[in-house]
């Protein structure tokens, strides 16, 4: 069996309901802004699947997730979008607690008892900045610290019952800043979600800006992270980042080969090597998350790489099957220019290739892959 397919099968088997949902909603319906589709997933227990059977979740583990990521894709790219953020969340959780403080592991069973969707805030890499560095500031005070900053985009905006957000905590007493990770209620004041998002699709992710403004966090609810563990957590959290997004992408990219192939409009050697190339980038996708709880620099780095062909394997496959679609069915099937529009925002996922042409030309060279 593909690992398309059997990746339809493992959702079928360990979110039946939420398999259910997706096999017997429209399109438009499950893409729609206001679409049911993350509700059903946290209904699903899909908030609770990456969480460790030791914190009450179900336990699958990286390549389980894989799978999981590529048949969502191929039915709705917008939950696709959501929900990976969400796993990414849980993952940068579940890296945070090894050796943590014990917040993390309370965060990670009350998100497995009670199916809480996680958003994320967390730093991303930018040029001339480093990884540890985040725009989001923490002012410390006798109870706690306020945060202030925006991160945009941010998906599952909406729905979310957490924002976990990376921060650098700026002492009064001009000690040394130093990076924390924030656990912060929706509800709490301050935090607001600003629409942003006016693109006509992914409109069911939920993606908005959210702004901090003097936001009040305890000093329970914030994880001081020495520099090593930060380092190592950023690497984790890039990797799992590449790999989810990586594989959301490739399941819509398998979804419209599959829909393009029942039409009848891709056949023969065309067809095959449209699934080959598909095929080949999961399986280079399995092979990391193998070794994604033993995350080091070249971890981040084959996952750029496959990240980056991932998107030329896309590009290639896409441009064909829309080509042999025909001008009515395209006009007629709003799916179609959709899909379009959603695989080329692959391109635009952090960090952007442009971004890492150097680092990673000096990784080819024999050096230790340098993020920003």
């Amino acid at each position: 069996m593909t690992g398309f397919l059997s990746a339809k099968l493992f959702m079928e088997e360990q979110l039946p309901d939420l398999n259910q949902y997706l096999c017997h909603s429209d399109f438009e319906q499950l893409e729609a802004p206001e679409s049911r589709v993350v509700e059903v997933f946290r209904q699903s227990h899909g908030a609770r699947a990456l969480v460790k059977k030791k914190y009450g979740g179900l336990g699958l583990d990286a390549e389980d997730a894989l799978k999981i990521q590529l048949a969502i894709g191929s039915y709705s790219p917008s939950l696709a979008i959501a929900s990976g953020m969400h796993q990414f969340s849980i993952a940068t959780l579940q890296s945070l607690a090894i050796g943590g403080q014990g917040l993390e592991s309370l965060m990670l069973e009350a998100i497995a008892k009670n199916n809480l969707l996680v958003a994320s805030a967390f730093s991303e890499g930018k040029v001339g900045q480093s990884i540890l560095q985040s725009d989001i500031v923490a002012r410390p005070e006798e109870k706690g610290v306020y945060i202030s900053g925006t991160k945009m985009p941010c998906s599952l905006a909406q729905s979310m019952d957490l924002l976990t957000a990376s921060v650098v905590v700026r002492p009064h007493d001009h000690r040394d800043e130093y990076f924390a990770v924030a656990m912060i209620h929706k509800d709490t004041p301050g935090l607001t979600v600003v629409p942003s998002w006016t693109a006509p699709f992914l409109r069911a992710s939920q993606t908005e800006s959210i702004v901090l403004d003097d936001v009040f966090v305890p000093w329970s609810m914030l994880v001081n992270v020495d520099g090593k563990q930060a380092y190592h957590a950023h690497l984790a959290g890039f990797a799992w980042f590449e790999l989810i997004t990586s594989v959301s992408y490739l399941g819509m990219a398998f979804g419209l080969i599959e829909k393009v192939a029942a039409m009848g409009r891709l056949e023969g050697r065309d067809k095959l090597d449209c699934f080959c190339q598909l095929e080949s980038q999961y399986l280079a996708l399995k092979s990391i998350a193998r070794d994604i709880d033993n995350t080091s620099e070249s971890t981040l780095a084959e996952s750029l790489i496959v990240r980056y062909h991932t998107q030329k394997v896309i590009t290639d496959v896409a441009s064909l099957a829309l080509s042999r679609v025909g001008g009515i069915h395209y006009i007629k099937d709003s799916y179609f220019a959709t899909l379009a529009q959603v695989l080329h925002a692959f391109n635009y996922h952090p960090p952007a290739k442009h971004v890492m042409v150097e680092p990673l030309n000096t990784y080819f060279s024999g050096h230790p892959l340098k993020m920003l």
